[in-house]
């Protein structure tokens, strides 16, 4: 193509085609906050490692951060802290966000900007039409999706449409989102892509030695925050007191001290142990036998992905693409929101039957190995970066 000679070219890294040329980008990851662990943030990670191995240039842009959780300062990846960007809506920090970015941008000069996250998303577009910057939005889970209060999602499906204009390419992380955009007429059906999550298989360890099986041990990967419900489980878990089992909760928020208190309060702490944060997740769910997660909404949760390579059953909330993760019945046990009946009833029947947590175990780590590794899904989004930029640079943007 013509627009290609404005950019430097290399052998693609990691295809099939070794002769096929990929574009050398520059490339700004822009994601709201990076203080917390979540899918989002995993992903942006990831993501920005892979780049760097293949001789992209990337910075990362970013709220509040909390450098400690991540990698980049070891692979020598600039990050830049915007303080003033935060999640809620706020008139005068995003005006400061929206000039703060704007001064970055024009410094780096990026040949698109990455954008995660509502917030950012919103903000990082606006300032990348601006300056004529190609921007792809990645919708980790839509902020208008089914389980958000109506109000909030009014407001967010309003945003999105007025930004969506002005966005090369939306990727939507689930088939349900992309369809759910569809049908709230957020944008064209040419304008966006289902690219699932995927991470790296690991290899695989001598089996581990599990604790006895007498007491099957849950695992719950999530932040103490909305909408995540570890409350639901507690629950569930405490009118189970005749069932051996014993849970370790992984992941921090606002919500965990209240949730202690629950614990202490209905004599459960000898069973449930609060773990906080963790970098190191893949060794505790590879010493679990059952993997929970329950959520009012979400959108293809890498925490079950996690999971799954792990080789464990699991039991979800049926709620955006998490049934393109679990099959029911057969990888583990999907139930509605908010179905504590349903729920006890499902993590009694793998808590006392080890040969089927074995049997769903093998059919989530196969579901991984065939559909969900990383290499994939971090091809096809570089072909969405590089379609992106050509496009733009023949408009002679």
């Amino acid at each position: 193509m013509q627009a290609q000679s404005r950019f430097q070219t290399q052998l693609c890294q990691g295809t099939i085609d070794k002769n096929k040329e990929c574009l050398v980008l520059k490339i700004v990851q822009l994601i709201t906050r990076m203080d917390k662990i979540g899918g989002a943030q995993k992903h942006v990670e990831a993501l920005t490692l892979k780049l760097k191995q293949d001789n992209h240039e990337v910075t990362i842009v970013t709220g509040l951060y909390d450098p400690s959780l991540w990698r980049f300062q070891e692979e020598k990846i600039d990050v830049i802290s915007i303080p003033a960007m935060q999640r809620a809506i706020h008139l005068k920090k995003d005006l400061q966000t929206f000039w703060q970015l704007r001064a970055a941008l024009k410094k780096i000069q990026p040949d698109i900007i990455a954008v995660h996250s509502s917030k950012a998303g919103a903000i990082g577009r606006v300032v990348g039409r601006l300056l004529r910057i190609p921007t792809v939005f990645t919708a980790h889970s839509w902020s208008f999706t089914e389980g958000v209060p109506h109000k909030k999602k009014r407001m967010y499906s309003r945003m999105e449409k007025s930004v969506q204009p002005l966005t090369a390419k939306i990727i939507t992380v689930s088939e349900y989102d992309r369809k759910l955009a569809l049908t709230e007429k957020i944008a064209p059906a040419h304008k966006m892509q289902t690219i699932h999550n995927g991470i790296y298989q690991i290899e695989k360890r001598v089996a581990p030695i599990k604790e006895t099986e007498e007491y099957p041990l849950i695992v719950m990967v999530a932040r103490f925050e909305v909408p995540k419900r570890q409350d639901l489980l507690l629950e569930a878990l405490a009118e189970l007191s005749d069932v051996p089992w014993r849970l370790q909760l992984i992941g921090d928020g606002s919500l965990r001290p209240s949730l202690e208190k629950f614990v202490a309060d209905k004599g459960l702490m000898d069973r449930v142990s609060f773990l906080g944060n963790q970098l190191d997740v893949t060794s505790l769910l590879e010493e679990s036998h059952l993997f929970v997660l329950l959520s009012d909404w979400e959108g293809l949760p890498i925490s079950i992905i996690e999971a799954m390579r792990a080789g464990l059953p699991i039991i979800a909330t049926n709620v955006g693409g998490v049934n393109e993760l679990v099959s029911d019945n057969e990888s583990g046990f999907l139930i509605n929101r908010d179905d504590k009946d349903l729920l006890k009833k499902r993590l009694k029947q793998l808590l006392m039957d080890e040969s089927l947590r074995q049997k769903m175990g093998d059919a989530s780590e196969r579901r991984f190995l065939k559909d969900f590794t990383f290499l994939p899904m971090y091809q096809n989004t570089l072909f969405v970066y590089e379609q992106a930029v050509l496009k733009s640079a023949k408009k002679g943007d």
